[in-house]
């Protein structure tokens, strides 16, 4: 069953046309794209696209004071919001009628741990007159509803004097198993509780998501956890963790069918830590069909945190203090054994275009240990994830509210305080969000940046959607030249490439000590960047050897086992 929210959309669009407000400012974004398609797409309206929701507000208050009409804004979800507050705040004091239209995921991802998905409508009381959120559309009494909300919003423009509002839509555009799910209870468990169960026959998944680097003692602790269960411990760089127990899946769960995941999936997965950021992952735990499946939440605020909606068991307390109280058992299954062998076979060193990928395949393996990665969401964390880095290496991404945002000020605080070298991997339109912070006058002459720009956000061109459509205003394309004038002027040295020989030779210099911070700015055609990785993923499709005898088995029950020895025998 597919699910979205597109009536929402289209009744907006029709209302906006209803009540004259044809001025639309249109930032980026992925959970706004059916809404921006309407948009652009029909005469009535003029838009503007602006790359950074901070201006966007003021551009739109802009436009306002040389009209007198009132304007319309769209951004995504996660951290767009709130980008908004300082134009919004502007517009509330000065009394400027500006409708700003935030996308949302569906409600019941709040506060669980899903990424993209923080409070939408949690603006300051001075920042709009009021804020509205629409219902996700599920029969005829909410369509009375959305529709009423719409109509309640745009008259608040101008409600006992003029002003901001909010206008918050839920969108959600995924297949689900349209099946109810049985009623299981939420429970929390103590270090008693942990005595009194016996794991010596559950094949159990510790999943670490966004993590500080682990010391000694949790170390151990998890470690103890995995001698006696044979535990598998999904992580990935923001896990900032390294066992014997240990795999990096998301390349294996990007190529498998939810059928062959039957045979990897756990009876029980723990997690702990943050976000991960692994959509495979997510779309493969949260599957209705893994009904008895369990999930246990280790935290030290215990919150219940229902990401996959499997969850049955809180634990509140410290990460040493859960993995030490395991008996020891005698395992009587091959669970790590199997994900070992299925994640050892897969292949990232295939060639391909000059891209995020084969500057990753190139890189990998030449970061200094002991440095420091920050990776801008999502594509770069996606597949910078795909490569081996050294254990010693500390990595993060701003997966927190999972913006686009901050990313290089974030790396800038850790340098600043770190003697180790630095590197920010970015693609053009998260640096373009962040260009102010090259001019930090901290920055010390550790800081490497390199600059991944493939003319706006390559994550809506993935899959081969069309490009003019999409470049416009979904992917804000062509808004974002080169960095060179700005980052000699901030102090850097900069260098670029636009191919790989270019590239190999520029990261001699990169990866070495300087008297100065670099900039490396690659110059990548998007087409290829979307291009390497359909490759990569199809490449592995190919060499995956459960799908060829799945596909012989599906033949064979076809056409017959006789047919193919007659075939095999011409």
């Amino acid at each position: 069953m597919n699910i979205n929210n597109i009536k929402n959309v289209q009744m907006i669009v029709e209302l906006l046309k209803i009540h004259k407000i044809d001025t639309i400012v249109i930032n980026p974004g992925g959970t706004n794209v059916q809404l921006v398609k309407l948009l652009q797409n029909d005469e009535y309206f003029k838009c503007y696209s602006i790359v950074d929701e901070r201006s966007a507000v003021y551009f739109a208050i802009g436009i306002y004071l040389q009209t007198g009409r009132p304007v319309a804004m769209v951004c995504t979800s996660a951290q767009a919001t709130r980008n908004y507050i300082p134009g919004l705040t502007e517009a509330y004091y000065k009394g400027v009628p500006l409708l700003a239209i935030t996308m949302e995921k569906h409600p019941r991802f709040k506060y669980q741990g899903y990424m993209q998905a923080p409070d939408q409508t949690s603006l300051p009381n001075d920042s709009v007159k009021k804020s509205f959120e629409l219902p996700f559309i599920s029969d005829i009494n909410d369509i009375y509803h959305s529709r009423r909300v719409i109509n309640d919003a745009i008259l608040e423009l101008s409600n006992d004097g003029l002003g901001p509002v909010q206008l918050c839509v839920p969108w959600l555009d995924f297949k689900i198993d349209n099946v109810e799910p049985k009623n299981k209870s939420i429970i929390r468990i103590s270090i008693e509780d942990m005595q009194k169960i016996d794991l010596s026959s559950k094949k159990i998944l510790i999943v670490i998501g966004e993590h500080l680097p682990f010391n000694e003692k949790e170390k151990n602790a998890i470690n103890y956890f995995c001698n006696n269960t044979n535990s598998v411990v999904y992580v990935n760089h923001l896990s900032n963790f390294s066992n014997n127990y240990s795999v990096n899946g998301n390349l294996l769960l990007s190529i498998i069918t939810d059928d062959e995941f039957d045979r990897l999936k756990p009876d029980i997965f723990i997690t702990i830590g943050g976000q991960t950021g692994d959509y495979p992952l997510y779309n493969k735990l949260s599957k209705t069909s893994l009904a008895e499946v369990e999930h246990w939440i280790v935290s030290v605020d215990g919150k219940v945190v229902d990401t996959y909606d499997k969850l049955t068991k809180v634990f509140k307390g410290r990460v040493e203090n859960f993995f030490l109280r395991v008996e020891e058992n005698n395992v009587n299954h091959d669970y790590f054994e199997l994900w070992s062998k299925e994640t050892s076979s897969l292949k990232n060193d295939i060639s391909v275009p000059f891209s995020n990928v084969s500057i990753a395949q190139y890189l990998h393996d030449k970061i200094p240990m002991n440095s420091i990665i920050q990776f801008s969401i999502l594509n770069s964390l996606r597949i910078w994830n795909l490569f081996y880095l050294n254990p010693t290496i500390q990595c993060f991404s701003n997966v927190g509210a999972f913006g686009i945002d901050g990313g290089m000020s974030t790396l800038i605080g850790q340098s600043v305080i770190s003697n180790e070298l630095s590197f920010m991997v970015i693609g053009d339109l998260a640096f373009f969000y962040d260009l102010n912070s090259l001019g930090i006058r901290h920055i010390k002459n550790n800081l490497r940046i390199l600059l991944i720009n493939n003319n706006g956000g390559i994550e809506f061109k993935l899959h081969g959607e069309d490009k003019k459509e999409i470049d416009d205003y979904i992917a804000a394309a062509n808004h974002f030249k080169n960095a060179k004038g700005w980052a000699e002027t901030c102090g850097f040295i900069y260098l670029s490439a636009n191919n790989m020989n270019e590239f190999m030779n520029a990261s001699k210099t990169f990866l070495n000590k300087s008297d100065k911070p670099i900039i490396l700015e690659t110059f990548v055609s998007d087409i290829d960047e979307s291009k390497a990785y359909q490759l990569l993923i199809n490449k592995n499709l190919k060499n995956n050897g459960y799908l060829k005898k799945e596909l012989k088995n599906s033949i064979k029950k076809i056409i017959g086992e006789k047919t193919i020895n007659k075939l095999k025998n011409r």
